[in-house]
């Protein structure tokens, strides 16, 4: 029976005798090591060791022998061992004393630990790798016990929540939460999870040390035991306050681009009408009226003036608006305007400017930054009924990724930013969220269009710029606009010539392409007074074929967005490639489709609606002699 046990022991088991040699092996020990009995038994013990086993376990046995020191007689340790093929292992050794006939022998009783080694080694590394995740995970993570108390509290909690590790340890989970009154749903769901779902997701109101609240989503699990009962809680919660103000920053501006979208169509179809309207009023201007009759149409004439100023801010809120971008420097549109706001702020109103020197350049409309900065001012001398201070600022700003402007994030970059502010009533977040809606106002009625900031915004944003607005109730107001930073150098203007009478024709015939029949109409009554003949075309398809079968005309003038399958910039394309001689002139009550690009890279001059009689006059009359000073040099 003892030699049944022996062979089926998992064990190692083997005897040496008092100088260390084996005497006997069981098949364990076969199997544990790799050699065979016969390789083991009379040789010493410490072949199954690696240094410095071997020399210690040499020690150990002699010094026994010796002394009678039991330094490892009776006591288990952990060692390790080495099998025949070299491999080193973790091995548990258990020596005893025993006695045959007098002679002295020693069992050993070998375990390999070489699963638990590995069991040991994986138990580290999920450590290891826990306090990693733990530790640098971008999420706020609260391990809590299940009566609520917080047991471990990673950076990223302590700074969403500001509590440190000490002040977190130990306090109430409970504490974390905005909102006292959902804790009971919210702990009636966890205890719902454990029997239908490992975890909980919810979004909530989060509290910090500072006692200020903020959005969240969190995710929620409990650890059970094998019996169900819970043995820790893990929270996992993310600030998403800066999502939710970029989903409603997007909202925003979808809903800005719809208006914008809307509005420039409007204004697009209301500008052929104030074509119609002010063509023929400039027409009966020149026919004899009695002084009541001039009244009225000089009545008639500021009226579509005013149409013609809506429509264009309209357009600039929609960002069609035709810009007249040229190198500024915004020190000296805001040095230029100094006097005019002083007047229109009056005397209660003290202004003050700080320019920042030197300044950037850039590239914008300096009729539009001075509206700007005007429309700024009015809105805040109407902030200030009781009197107050406006300042103007200017600086050089250089924004990194993930600023937000007003609808969305800024694009990084160097900037030169101009700031008007004032110590005001104010703006409610409410208000704030339509500011730069057209039409929105909060004056009484006749004192305001709401076109004022929707204008302004249109057309920073056509600039490339972007806008941010901060607005506090009983404190005041500051509106930043951002234009980009332009390394071009500011032009020298030497003034031009501007012509003074309305040129006329010199025998030539034009062709007139235009849908609106009205309009059409006006355009051929108007360059007859200026001596033209005209050729008329409801289309560009038609225009085209009639110079195809070989109609002659002198230029041509066309409208840009037409029905029948070719617009105007289509049209001068074609002429471009076919009729190269053949000057153009566009017309359009648009902006943005009027980036007529031909293959040779040529823009086409362009006209824009309302335009006068002297307007058309001067620019079809430089448009053909452009052309012919462009083809004289080839018939020298």
């Amino acid at each position: 029976m003892l030699q049944a046990i022996l062979d089926s022991a998992v064990s190692a088991i083997l005897a040496i005798d008092d100088a260390g040699r084996i005497r006997s092996v069981n098949p364990a020990t076969e199997a544990m090591f790799g050699y065979r009995a016969d390789e083991m038994l009379n040789q010493n013990i410490k072949m199954l060791m690696p240094e410095p086993y071997r020399t210690e376990h040499d020690d150990y046995i002699s010094r026994h022998v010796k002394t009678g020191e039991k330094r490892i007689i009776g006591i288990g340790r952990e060692v390790k061992g080495q099998r025949k093929n070299g491999s080193i292992f973790p091995i548990h050794l258990a020596v005893s004393e025993f006695l045959v006939d007098g002679q002295r022998f020693f069992s050993g009783i070998i375990n390999d630990l070489s699963d638990r080694a590995e069991l040991r080694d994986e138990v580290d590394r999920q450590s290891r790798l826990f306090e990693t995740v733990f530790q640098h995970a971008p999420e706020a993570l609260v391990i809590s016990s299940p009566d609520g108390k917080i047991l471990l509290f990673n950076p990223a909690a302590t700074k969403i929540f500001g509590y440190d590790l000490a002040e977190a340890t130990g306090m109430e989970w409970a504490n974390l939460f905005g909102d006292a009154d959902s804790l009971p749903q919210i702990e009636f769901n966890i205890s719902r999870s454990i029997e239908r779902a490992p975890d909980l997701n919810l979004s909530v109101m989060l509290r910090r040390k500072d006692g200020s609240t903020f959005p969240a989503e969190g995710n929620i699990t409990q650890v059970v035991d094998q019996h169900a009962k819970p043995t820790v809680r893990v929270s996992v919660f993310r600030d998403v306050t800066e999502r939710l103000k970029n989903k409603e920053a997007a909202v925003k501006s979808q809903r800005l681009e719809a208006i914008g979208q809307l509005t420039g169509g409007i204004a697009h179809d209301f500008n052929n009408l104030l074509t119609i309207i002010s063509g023929n009023l400039e027409l009966l201007e020149e026919q004899p009226l009695s002084e009541q009759d001039r009244d009225l149409l000089d009545r008639a004439a500021r009226a579509a003036d005013s149409g013609a100023r809506l429509t264009k801010r309209l357009l600039t809120f929609a960002g069609r608006r035709h810009l007249a971008p040229a190198v500024i420097n915004l020190n000296d549109q805001v040095r230029a305007m100094t006097e005019l706001l002083r007047r229109t702020l009056g005397d209660m109103i003290e202004l003050r400017t700080n320019l920042a020197s030197p300044l950037w350049l850039v590239r914008a409309d300096a009729g539009e930054v001075e509206a700007a900065v005007l429309n700024l001012a009015i809105n805040a001398r109407d902030a200030m009924p009781e009197g107050g201070t406006l300042a103007v600022r200017t600086d050089n700003i250089v924004l990194e990724e993930g600023e937000t402007g007003l609808e969305d994030a800024l694009r990084a970059g160097d900037y030169v930013r101009i700031s008007v502010s004032d110590n005001g009533i104010g703006m409610s977040k409410e208000i704030l969220t339509r500011v730069f809606e057209p039409f929105f106002t909060t004056k009484s009625t006749g004192r305001g269009t709401g076109l004022g900031l929707s204008t302004i915004y249109g057309f920073i944003k056509q600039s490339n710029g972007n806008i941010t607005v901060y607005s506090e109730p009983g404190v005041g107001t500051t509106v930043n606009l951002y234009l980009p930073r332009c390394d071009e150098a500011a032009p020298v203007h030497d003034g031009g010539f501007i012509p003074t009478a309305e040129p006329h024709a010199n025998g030539e015939r034009i062709l007139v392409v235009e849908d609106n029949r009205d309009v059409r109409q006006l355009t051929v009554n108007r360059l007859k007074r200026l001596g033209y003949d005209t050729v008329e075309c409801v289309s560009g398809a038609e225009a085209r074929a009639a110079l195809e079968s070989g109609q002659e005309v002198s230029a041509v003038f066309t409208d840009i967005m037409m029905p029948g399958g070719m617009t105007g910039v289509e049209l001068a394309t074609w002429i471009s490639a076919n009729l190269p001689d053949l000057p153009v002139l566009l017309t359009t009550g648009f902006a943005d489709e009027a980036v007529g690009k031909g293959g040779s890279d040529t823009l086409w001059p362009i006209l824009r609606k309302p335009y006068t009689q002297k307007q058309l006059a001067c620019m079809l009359r430089a448009t053909i002699d452009e052309q012919a000073a462009r083809q004289a040099p080839l018939r020298d």
